[in-house]
């Protein structure tokens, strides 16, 4: 991909302050407390990639999530699953670029209505068609319990350029599994490459502190699955 114009920018990624229920929350967990507090310099963090990847040549991948695509609960913000899968793509190329469009807390409308549309602008102004992912709507399943989160997930998903990797949602409940299902039959029926990162198979403990994202190791197993998804061969799990 050609370098763009100087003056192009991308917006700086949205970041989403904690609602009052996690406020709340971390009044009487610090765990819940010190994870949340990442949120503001990963997100930055990721926004400074963002524009530097923008005016960059090379290879492209472009990133549609929620806060386990900033990387939230991870040691630091190259820690989480995007971060490795880029060293992993890098050991390969170092050329490889990556664009997050990703927010902590985005829910499937977050996608339809901010990332969707910067994702296509990206595309179209690609000289060849980049890597995209998408990793969205286990916020829906935790946090939302009304409306059809069937259809707009497959609205979303109607959206995504050809090739476009789709993750399933995070949960065993009953909503996570019909959310699943809408996912994977809009993704099989456009033809695009579905996972599950959720459920790599190994030992360890794969939670944050605040019991919610997943740490360095669970971030590992993602990672793993995300690499496996694209063909990219990935370094050895953390095993702590």
């Amino acid at each position: 991909m050609s370098s763009p114009p100087s003056e192009q920018r991308l917006p700086d990624l949205v970041v989403n302050r904690p609602g009052l229920g996690l406020r709340a929350l971390g009044l009487v967990a610090p765990g819940v407390r010190r994870i949340t507090k990442q949120i503001a310099p990963y997100t930055e963090w990721w926004s400074t990639q963002n524009q530097e990847a923008l005016v960059s040549d090379g290879p492209l991948w472009i990133v549609l999530g929620d806060s386990t695509s900033i990387g939230i609960g991870a040691s630091s913000p190259e820690r989480g699953y995007v971060g490795r899968v880029r060293q992993a793509l890098r050991a390969n190329d170092p050329a490889w670029r990556v664009i997050n469009l990703a927010m902590s807390g985005a829910r499937v409308d977050d996608g339809l209505e901010r990332q969707v549309p910067l994702l296509t602008d990206l595309v179209s102004q690609a000289a060849e068609p980049p890597l995209v992912s998408m990793c969205l709507g286990s916020n829906d399943v935790f946090w939302e319990r009304t409306g059809d989160l069937r259809e707009r997930l497959k609205q979303l998903v109607g959206l995504l350029p050809a090739g476009t990797h789709v993750a399933s949602v995070a949960g065993t409940s009953d909503r996570a599994k019909l959310a699943n299902r809408a996912l994977r039959g809009a993704a099989r029926d456009l033809g695009l490459p579905t996972l599950n990162p959720w459920n790599e198979p190994g030992p360890g403990e794969r939670l944050a502190e605040d019991r919610f994202h997943p740490n360095d190791l669970g971030y590992s197993y993602l990672a793993q699955a995300f690499n496996r998804s694209f063909g990219v061969p990935g370094p050895p799990l953390d095993q702590h």
